[in-house]
């Protein structure tokens, strides 16, 4: 899977993620969410740059994840000149703003596969797995990816956390309702 993401031609990427942010934006849930947790891509994964401009214009808070030690937290910032290079490489709040102990309405997770139950295969490491094991159930778990990541199941274990939504170039899947007429 990470092959064959890392093999699309760059106009082929920002094809697939401008259809993918489309279709998260448009969805009710985002409509209604007041803050909203981001990445930043790595590894060609789905760009998330114009939800980004998208929330701030509609004044939502933005999070971004920073890795300290074996945890991620979360850092709300207002402009993509807030994020910098830090843990393995990827562009992360800075050092000097604060962690919010907030949790966002909406967390979108990065991955490399997906399935149809609602499970992600990860980059093992498990960040994202301990952040959500420890958050508010009313954070909305969010998948974000290229429709050809999604499989009819993977692998998980009992650490694994499910999601809540899926939400691809292609389609949006919805396994917990978490609004009435989401999408």
């Amino acid at each position: 899977m990470l092959k064959r993401r890392k093999e699309l031609l760059p106009e082929q990427a920002a094809c697939m993620s401008r259809l993918a942010q489309q279709r998260l934006v448009a969805t009710k849930l985002f409509a209604v969410a007041r803050s909203l947790a981001l990445y930043s891509p790595i590894y060609n994964e789905v760009d998330t740059s114009d939800i980004f401009l998208m929330a701030r214009r509609r004044e939502k808070q933005v999070y971004y994840p920073r890795v300290a030690g074996e945890h991620l937290h979360f850092v709300p910032i207002s402009s993509a000149g807030q994020l910098v290079p830090g843990a393995f490489g990827v562009l992360e709040p800075a050092a000097d703003l604060k962690t919010s102990q907030q949790v966002p309405d909406l967390i979108l997770i990065p991955g490399v596969a997906f399935d149809r139950c609602g499970h992600r295969l990860g980059y093992g490491r498990g960040f994202y797995d301990r952040y959500l094991a420890c958050c508010s159930d009313n954070a909305v778990r969010v998948g974000f990816s290229y429709s050809f990541q999604l499989r009819n199941a993977l692998p998980a274990d009992a650490h694994d956390q499910s999601l809540d939504v899926l939400v691809t170039d292609a389609e949006t899947i919805t396994w917990r309702s978490v609004l009435p007429g989401l999408t």
